[in-house]
């Protein structure tokens, strides 16, 4: 069936993006057996279905989302998370030996996998993906853009990872954790985040990454110490 868009053109809501309703994906909606964009965004193919990557957008908490949050407050039922876009969720805890045992304070970051999301609110899940990240630069993007920065089967961050030699950790929630070997080799990493998230639209995007990364490491660079977790 013919698709009604280039890859990676943005697109508006209520624009035509294919005949076949089987290929419908995020960000579109299906009438009369045709495929719309519902919102404006960049449209794509992916694993068979169009997408729509919404340019801007607040995050949308999800069961098994993956997330990056910050401590603010410590109550006996459990600990409050900060994920960005006013969203705050509960970390549970069985009893009090369990929440002392976690050592937090207002302030830590931690890396949790979102239980569930609802009426009640967001919670989180206490278990072996549970992390508390006490090393590293914590940057945040918007959250629509987390997938292009992971790139397909996270060739795009894996990528700046081999260049940079930084281990870096992202949360749907567009919270990001670099944490690399020198000043030098953070900075040309989270620089390389910034330039994802600035032209996510761009065509060769992944070229201009690998070049400009590549350039920052091999040079000395600027580095605000501040961003330190």
């Amino acid at each position: 069936m013919p698709i009604y868009f280039n890859e990676r053109e943005i697109v508006l809501p209520g624009q035509l993006l294919s005949d076949d309703s089987r290929r419908a994906g995020e960000g579109t909606y299906v009438t009369n057996g045709k495929v719309f964009a519902s919102t404006v965004g960049i449209a794509t193919i992916r694993d068979g279905k169009v997408e729509v990557i919404m340019l801007k957008g607040p995050y949308r908490p999800m069961a098994g989302d993956m997330v990056i949050g910050i401590v603010s407050d410590i109550k006996p039922i459990g600990v409050e998370v900060e994920l960005g876009s006013y969203v705050t969720a509960l970390l549970k805890v069985k009893n009090a030996k369990e929440l002392l045992s976690l050592n937090l304070k207002i302030g830590d970051v931690i890396y949790a996998r979102v239980a569930s999301s609802g009426l009640k609110g967001v919670l989180l899940e206490l278990n072996e993906q549970f992390k508390k990240i006490t090393e590293g630069v914590l940057l945040t993007i918007t959250p629509t853009k987390v997938p292009r920065l992971i790139g397909k089967k996270g060739s795009m961050i894996n990528m700046i990872k081999k260049i940079t030699g930084c281990s870096i950790m992202v949360g749907t929630n567009g919270f990001v954790i670099v944490n690399g070997p020198s000043p030098t080799s953070e900075f040309a990493a989270a620089s390389a985040i910034r330039l994802i998230e600035r032209e996510t639209h761009s065509q060769g995007l992944t070229d201009k990454v690998m070049a400009y990364v590549s350039r920052l490491v091999g040079g000395e660079v600027a580095y605000d110490t501040n961003d330190k977790t």
